[in-house]
């Protein structure tokens, strides 16, 4: 029987890129609980803090429907945190082996709305909101949100979180401004559209978009309509549907802005369905009230020119190669404008690389053209390994005896 520390590892119910997660116990007692292990025998210090964060976002927090941590444990140059076990199983592991009934998906889906408003309301974004992370024990009626480890106190410092050592199994239910691909920072509205994602997977057994391939997946999100859910079946209320298309919309504005007023109209469909047996329409987010003032991020005064660099981007798509300079003052807008064409180059399937020259990095030679390139790879290495096979073959052809890429 594996050990760590004074915890005995009873059965291994999960992996992941980065963690193994036992049901255990602690030596001499019988409490069960859960060790989630960090993986790596040898942990990066990014992903020694990324565990810490985890750990120091949740001990604290005072919300019912959230799994509980006990402790953050060191032992041998290896972590664990340890988590309450109140014998859930994933939504996703329930999808493998049966649908969810309509009275079961109301219940289950407004207490999670619940939790996720609560959360956002102690100002943190959980960012990866998905089937694998809400847990639930139909014997005891309760639902709860786990994994925090890539959540973040609400600050448009990370803004671009595009990295594909966090979106393992999360690119189907991400929001496109979370792809890093948006011309629009993240916050708490990120939440809402992976959680929309989730219950459309509830209710129609499918993900929005099926695509094997992770640039399809990134443009789906931010280009194209997922099916209605009552088109996909004709049993689910259009009410219902209209609900999580509106919390899938593209926009972050267009989406509820506020898990509670989600709430608020799953409870309406619950109520309906428990007193007529059935779920009229009416109308929706009437008691949608956002959380916080939101500026919206869109482009203002500069049409004429999003329009000349649109046609600029459209020539260079005909085989030409131009050069465009933007000029002016700092902070008027140079940057918001120039990423205005990532979402056509996305369409295109190209690849949209920038690098600024920062005045506080003036001791770094090239920082933004290394910084463009940095970028350019983390998008190489999201993609499908027969994509990052054919690029590896292009780069060693075009580097030769100077470099070596593994």
């Amino acid at each position: 029987m594996e050990k760590f520390a004074n915890y005995i590892l009873r059965e291994k119910i999960h992996e992941t890129r980065n963690s193994i997660i036992y049901r255990g116990n602690k030596e001499n007692e019988t409490q069960p609980l859960i060790i989630k292990l960090l993986k790596t025998a040898y942990p990066t210090p990014s992903e020694i803090a990324r565990f810490k964060q985890e750990y120091n976002l949740v001990k604290n927090l005072d919300i019912q429907n959230i799994i509980k941590i006990f402790d953050l444990v060191e032992h041998d140059d290896k972590y664990a945190i340890i988590e309450e076990d109140f014998g859930g199983e994933s939504i996703k592991e329930t999808l493998k082996i049966e649908k969810f009934g309509l009275k079961s998906f109301l219940q289950i889906s407004s207490k999670v709305s619940e939790t996720l408003g609560l959360i956002h309301k102690n100002n943190i974004i959980h960012l990866d909101i998905k089937p694998d992370n809400i847990l639930i024990n139909s014997e005891k009626g309760e639902v709860k949100i786990t994994d925090f480890g890539i959540s973040a106190i609400l600050t448009h410092v990370n803004d671009e979180l595009y990295n594909p050592d966090v979106i393992e199994g999360t690119l189907s239910y991400m929001s496109p401004e979370q792809t890093g691909r948006m011309n629009r920072g993240v916050d708490y509205r990120t939440d809402i559209y992976s959680l929309g994602a989730t219950f459309y997977e509830m209710l129609t057994g499918e993900v929005p978009f099926k695509y094997k391939d992770p640039m399809e997946l990134i443009h789906s999100h931010i280009a194209r309509q997922p099916l209605s859910p009552s088109d996909i079946n004709s049993s689910i209320p259009p009410v219902l549907s209209s609900i999580i298309l509106k919390m899938l919309s593209k926009n972050p504005e267009e989406r509820y802005q506020n898990c509670l007023g989600l709430m608020a109209d799953i409870d309406e469909c619950l109520n309906q369905l428990n007193q007529n047996g059935k779920i009229d329409e009416f109308p929706i987010a009437a008691k949608d009230v956002s959380i916080r003032f939101n500026i919206p991020r869109s482009l203002v005064d500069r049409e004429n020119e999003r329009i000349e660099l649109m046609r600029c981007f459209e020539r260079t798509c005909k085989g030409l190669s131009e050069m465009m300079l933007v000029t002016g003052q700092p902070g008027i807008g140079k940057s918001a404008l120039v990423n205005e064409i990532y979402k056509p180059i996305i369409a295109k399937k190209g690849y949209f690389i920038f690098g600024k020259y920062d005045p506080f990095r003036k001791d770094v030679p090239y920082s933004a053209i290394i910084q463009s390139f940095q970028g350019l790879i983390r998008q190489i290495i999201s993609e499908s390994e027969d994509k990052i096979k054919s690029w590896r073959k292009k780069l060693l052809s075009a580097l030769g005896p100077n470099e070596s890429v593994e």
